[in-house]
């Protein structure tokens, strides 16, 4: 019993002590934050006092952090509410000062400007206020003067760049848009004005750009000098640049350029690039002197293509139609060219038609068609003795006849004649040697591939009196009525056929009609004496002439236009007597 009470005791003690110990220690820890507060309080007050407001915050500030106990409290939180706008303004010219200070040592302009639009923003913000406020502004400037920092840092930082500006154009080395963009950037202020600003930067990026531009023509392909142009202008866009040098002096390269080229005969190279010049809308300005030039080089490049085909030089005519398609299309132009060789040359139309390009004719004819879907005709005599006749239509195509000569027949000529068509069609005429007559005429009508032969004749001579209708002179014709005589031939059922011979007209004397053979044409003046019913009598030395037809006489003169028919022997007076009647068929009269 005595060793466990002996062992309670001793717990007890050690707990006593062991709360002692932390009693001690819980009040020196007040004891030394009391103190603490009040070192801090006392140290605010003396810097308070002493005009060190930010220092003074801060110690106010760590004495407001020690807490469990009332010391000063209030006189704290007044201090503190007390240095709060004037810690404030104060932190803030700081800041700016340490910003303006970094940023001058290495010429960071966009801090700079940033920090310049604050400072200004603050300013604005306090010249409304009063005027202790104005005051307080004032004297933190004083300590913290970053408007004179400013001017000097813009100052420093334009001087600088401007001359890395001047270092560039000596090295031609080009790199310095960060150097034009901070230049840009500079507060007009610090120019003076917006006006000078603009003078200062127009003279100074002039300068440097036409020795950029210069070397940028001088080493780079036509279209990387277009891609980097266009890329300038647009660095300047962005950047509120007005840089109106620019253009002008890329419209001097490219005409150059251009011309250059021109005078090397190097078209392919004028059209390429001048392609990607106009199609540069960023660029390429249609009043440009560049934009004329290519626009009036262009239609002078036209215009020797067609004096080319004009002088039937086709081959170069198309050569350059083709090298032209690259700045235009000209399908339709060379299309039209090759129509026009294709016209222009009848053999070469025909061997293009036979698929001989050495084929040789005879007797080659050709002429621009009247009639039918095609252009152009040209026929000819080919080496096997048949006629090839070629139709060209307005798009080139070729179609083709045949038309097969006995290698007995000499053909004297060919000959286009539309006009014997009744169809509209074409027609070749062929003219051959015949062993009776003067000319055997054969005239063949073609309806695309089909082939109609509309007349065959042999005969001195022919005429076409009106469509559909031909006068042959002295026909060879199975009957023979027409031999020696004139034949008329009509169009009947696709061909023309003999109808009838046509009389010669005479004008004669009425007293030379008895001497006339039956079945001539004749006209005459004469006076009718008596007309009876579709019958009128002329007197003719006691015999009588006997006018018959459909047209109506009257007595008195009349050039009568007839047929003598009929010759017979009538009664005529009183005492009847014999006397000869003349009968005439009255085709036309004039009373």
């Amino acid at each position: 019993m005595s060793k466990s009470m002996y062992v309670r005791s001793q717990r007890a003690r050690d707990a006593a002590l062991l709360l002692l110990a932390l009693m001690l220690a819980l009040a020196a820890y007040k004891a030394y934050t009391t103190w603490q507060k009040m070192d801090y309080y006392a140290k605010a007050s003396a810097e308070q006092e002493a005009g060190r407001v930010l220092e003074a915050e801060d110690w106010y500030r760590q004495a407001e952090q020690i807490t469990g106990f009332d010391y000063k409290n209030r006189e704290i939180a007044a201090a503190l509410e007390e240095l709060r706008p004037v810690t404030e303004l104060k932190r803030t010219m700081r800041s700016m000062l340490e910003n303006v200070n970094a940023a001058a040592q290495v010429h960071d302009v966009p801090t700079l400007t940033k920090t310049y639009e604050s400072y200004q923003a603050l300013q604005k913000q306090y010249a409304g206020k009063e005027e202790a406020e104005r005051k307080l502004l004032a004297e933190t400037e004083s300590a913290y003067p970053v408007g004179t920092r400013l001017t000097e840092a813009f100052t420093d930082a334009k001087e600088e760049l401007m001359k890395s500006l001047d270092t560039a154009i000596a090295k031609k080395s080009f790199d310095n848009d960060t150097a034009v963009s901070y230049l840009t950037q500079i507060p007009a202020v610090f120019y003076k004005d917006e006006r000078t600003k603009k003078q200062e930067l127009a003279a100074k990026l002039k300068a440097y750009d036409q020795a950029r531009l210069d070397t940028l023509f001088k080493n780079k392909p036509f279209e990387q000098v277009l891609a980097e142009t266009a890329a300038i202008r647009k660095f300047y866009s962005t950047n509120e640049v007005q840089a109106d040098w620019v253009l002008p002096l890329l419209d001097t390269y490219v005409q150059n350029t251009l011309a250059a080229q021109l005078k090397k005969n190097d078209l392919a190279a004028f059209i390429a690039n001048a392609q990607l010049y106009l199609g540069n809308k960023e660029l390429a300005d249609a009043k440009s002197k560049a934009s004329g030039y290519i626009q009036a080089t262009m239609r002078s490049q036209f215009a020797r293509a067609e004096q080319l085909a004009a002088a039937r030089k086709f081959d170069e005519a198309v050569e350059l139609y083709t090298a032209l398609g690259a700045y235009k299309n000209t399908d339709k132009e060379i299309q039209a060219l090759q129509q026009r060789r294709l016209e222009s040359d009848p053999v070469q139309l025909l061997r293009k038609a036979a698929g001989d390009g050495n084929a040789k004719f005879t007797n080659v004819i050709s002429a621009k068609s009247a009639s039918g879907a095609a252009a152009y005709s040209a026929a000819g005599i080919s080496d096997n003795q048949t006629i090839v006749w070629a139709q060209l239509g307005a798009n080139q195509s070729i179609s083709k006849t045949d038309i097969p000569v006995d290698r007995k027949v000499t053909v004297k000529s060919l000959q286009f004649s539309d006009s014997l068509s009744q169809r509209k069609l074409p027609v070749l005429l062929v003219e051959t040697a015949s062993a009776s007559r003067k000319a055997r005429y054969i005239a063949y009508e073609a309806d695309g591939a089909d082939l109609r032969k509309l007349l065959d004749v042999e005969a001195d001579g022919f005429t076409q009196e009106k469509p559909g209708v031909l006068l042959i002179d002295n026909p060879l014709e199975e009957r023979g009525a027409a031999a020696g005589q004139k034949a008329t031939y009509e169009y009947q059922n696709g061909q023309y056929v003999f109808t009838k011979v046509k009389a010669e007209l005479a004008d004669i004397l009425l007293t030379d009609l008895p001497k006339q053979k039956l079945g001539a044409a004749v006209r005459f003046q004469c006076s009718i004496t008596a007309v009876e019913g579709a019958t009128a009598t002329v007197l003719l030395n006691g015999d009588v002439v006997l006018l018959t037809g459909s047209m109506k006489l009257k007595p008195g003169p009349a050039v009568i236009t007839g047929t003598y028919t009929d010759k017979s022997r009538v009664m005529l007076g009183t005492p009847p007597q014999s006397a000869t009647a003349y009968q005439v068929q009255v085709t036309a009269a004039a009373q």
